[in-house]
């Protein structure tokens, strides 16, 4: 009777050993019912015009600072469920140009994530503010040191030159912001900024705002993990099945 349920146990762990297959979440507005997407393009010629409705985006370097960037943030409440381990994100933006670069210009972009105080608002969010009257610690959210944004980028920097090919979706991986945000950090999506240039050199992007194919998009993989009362659960009922095999044989 030991040796069976011994046996049998030793099967259970190894079948719950097994991986399981992670499951794909792509969010993108307007597709499955999904509405959580906000982004918009901040301003330092306008520093306190909105640019929350356009369906484009625009980030621009000019003289090694951040003349125009971009701010997008997925709502990912109730879409991941609990006890879940997340593997990967990630980030897609569908570009349609690139501006003013000559043969020797490049931009480096990458998301920032932006700051757990930083609450900001679609409709309200310019290079001065992040909501009604509450302003960035330094305008453009670029006060790091005082918790606008992230002072290191997820992922790694997306290369733009004036050759680069447009029309297309380009990709960051930003697995350690969406894991923070599981785990209870305040999600306030991320800063679209360049990380390094040379020359003036801009890039735009396509918004929520534009057409359906065209959208930004978050895809998430992950794994459910089963909560220890079902596994306790299901070794009772490996043991309880052997017991009446017991039975029946004696």
């Amino acid at each position: 009777m030991m040796k069976k349920l011994a046996a049998g146990v030793a099967l259970l762990i190894v079948l719950c050993a097994v991986p399981v297959a992670a499951d794909t979440l792509v969010l993108k507005h307007g597709v499955g019912g999904y509405s959580g997407t906000t982004d918009a393009y901040i301003d330092s010629q306008s520093p306190d015009t909105n640019y929350g409705a356009p369906w484009y985006m625009h980030v621009y370097m000019y003289n090694n600072a951040p003349r125009r960037s971009g701010l997008i943030r997925f709502d990912l409440t109730g879409k991941i469920p609990p006890m879940s381990i997340i593997h990967s994100a990630t980030l897609s933006l569908w570009c349609y140009q690139v501006v003013d670069m000559d043969s020797n210009d490049y931009l480096y972009v990458a998301p920032f994530r932006v700051g757990q105080y930083r609450p900001w608002v679609e409709t309200e969010a310019t290079w001065n503010r992040f909501r009604g009257t509450s302003y960035w610690s330094s305008p453009g959210c670029e006060g790091w040191q005082w918790g606008d944004r992230s002072q290191t980028y997820d992922g790694t920097p997306v290369l733009f030159t004036k050759d680069s090919q447009v029309n297309r979706y380009y990709h960051w991986d930003v697995t350690a912001s969406v894991q923070a945000w599981y785990q209870g950090t305040a999600n306030n999506g991320w800063l679209l900024r360049a990380t390094s240039h040379d020359g003036v050199a801009g890039v735009s992007f396509n918004t929520r705002e534009g057409g359906i194919d065209y959208r930004p998009y978050l895809t998430i993989q992950y794994t459910v993990i089963p909560e220890p009362g079902s596994l306790t659960a299901l070794m009772a009922g490996v043991a309880t099945l052997l017991c009446r095999r017991r039975k029946k044989s004696a």
